[in-house]
């Protein structure tokens, strides 16, 4: 990457996005982030000195993006907001392709690969990527296509909850990702040549592992056995959406196990684009032991 590239991001602040952009500023890549909260970014990014600036705004009101991003050449591009999800990533990567922007990366789903609209997670997430996609005279675009995050294993808050209970039999197989590999992967993508990725679509799975193997992880990691329950599809439904956390049709992809299960095998472009083998979810879990709750 040239020296006078700079890289645009917006969702820098999460768990993958904080990951991208260290490994960015380690390599002395210039970088805006979009973001909210400019002391926040402060607080991440302490040693990000003249590599970092911050243009402040949020996804309610994306149109500073379009003068903000003028003289930037590449985007990562991270969506939480399911309301407006296609809408919002098609006017940013509008305003990316045309100031000039050469390459975007999407951080979408592997629930895409399950078809269209045999889920609610990969319908949107379809819908976003071909809403880039379909862009007129648009610049490269890079779709990301994780399995579950690992983090999610810390949302089931085993201690508090005195178990983990999720609708999957204990040695059902699932495949995870670690969002610090999502986040390692876009880096790579952002800072080598554009023409090398090209319009590349990565899926990204680094460990298979049961609901039993989570549990002994997770009871060996906290010195505590941690019971695992299998629980009917109408009680997670209900548990879910008592929380708010998301919509009707995202909540009944979650407490369909066997149907957005697609991602059975380790994918060897993680290995290939870091160097090393991807982290499992063991590793992460250690890494995030004082986060389980």
């Amino acid at each position: 990457m040239s020296p006078v590239e700079r890289v645009f991001i917006v969702g820098g602040t999460g768990n993958i996005g904080t990951k991208t952009v260290n490994d960015l500023l380690d390599n002395q890549i210039a970088i805006t982030l979009f973001a909210r909260n400019v002391k926040k970014v402060s607080t991440l990014f302490p040693n990000g000195g003249d590599l970092l600036n911050v243009l402040q705004g949020d996804l309610q009101d994306i149109s500073p993006i379009k003068e903000g991003i003028k003289g930037h050449t590449r985007l990562l591009l991270l969506v939480h907001d399911f309301a407006s999800f296609t809408a919002i990533k098609k006017t940013i990567a509008t305003y990316a392709y045309d100031a000039g922007v050469k390459q975007i990366v999407d951080i979408s789903s592997s629930a895409v690969n399950l078809g269209w609209r045999t889920s609610a997670i990969g319908a949107i997430h379809y819908s976003g990527e071909k809403a880039i996609f379909d862009i007129p005279n648009r610049g490269y675009f890079v779709a990301l296509r994780p399995a579950r995050f690992m983090s999610n294993m810390l949302r089931d808050r085993p201690i508090a909850n005195d178990g983990i209970y999720t609708t999957a039999p204990i040695d059902f197989r699932q495949g995870y990702i670690s969002p610090n590999d999502i986040g390692a992967v876009a880096a790579v993508v952002l800072r080598e040549d554009v023409d090398k990725h090209a319009d590349a679509t990565y899926n990204l799975t680094g460990d298979i592992i049961t609901p039993r193997q989570q549990t002994d992880i997770t009871s060996r990691l906290i010195g505590k056995k941690v019971t695992y329950h299998q629980i009917s599809a109408a009680e997670m439904y209900n548990n879910m959406m008592s929380t708010g956390w998301l919509a009707h049709p995202f909540v009944l992809d979650l407490v369909d196990h066997d149907g957005i299960e697609n991602n059975l095998t380790i994918t060897p472009s993680i290995e290939i684009l870091l160097g090393r083998k991807p982290e499992t979810a063991e590793e992460y879990l250690a890494l995030n032991k004082d986060k389980i709750l």
